[in-house]
């Protein structure tokens, strides 16, 4: 396995784990793969903080029910990765109903103390409809 192939699975896994941890609500998990620097762009426009992100999954703000990424092309720059690719999505926002969202993603991911950690995340929605 080449340096850059090791380090493609290190972040896919990182993604696998916070998307379970999403799902899970598990925020000690959460906090592992988010970088402190986090900027949490959702596709609704809405930007937020670690903090403010961890807060509102704690309070289920977003109830999320699946999540699963597809069509990812990722590039690797020493310790800055960035993937893209489409996301398909069942959420509950706010107690409103359940949503199977598309949309397209960009995810930047940086190598801290040799983890990668989640620094940037924007979506952009490419469709809605009921779950």
């Amino acid at each position: 396995m080449t340096q850059d192939s090791s380090e493609e699975a290190a972040i896919r896994a990182a993604e696998s784990a916070l998307y379970a941890a999403m799902i899970a609500v598990d925020l000690a998990a959460l906090d592992k793969v988010l970088s402190p620097d986090l900027s949490y762009i959702h596709s609704t426009a809405v930007a937020e903080g670690k903090a403010e992100y961890l807060d509102r999954v704690k309070a289920r703000h977003y109830d999320y029910n699946s999540i699963a990424s597809r069509d990812v092309v990722m590039r690797i720059r020493g310790d800055l990765a960035v993937m893209n690719g489409t996301l398909d999505m069942a959420v509950a926002t706010a107690g409103g109903p359940n949503l199977m969202m598309t949309l397209l993603f960009v995810l930047i991911w940086t190598k801290q103390d040799g983890r990668w950690l989640l620094s940037l995340r924007q979506a952009i929605n490419a469709g809605v409809r009921p779950a």
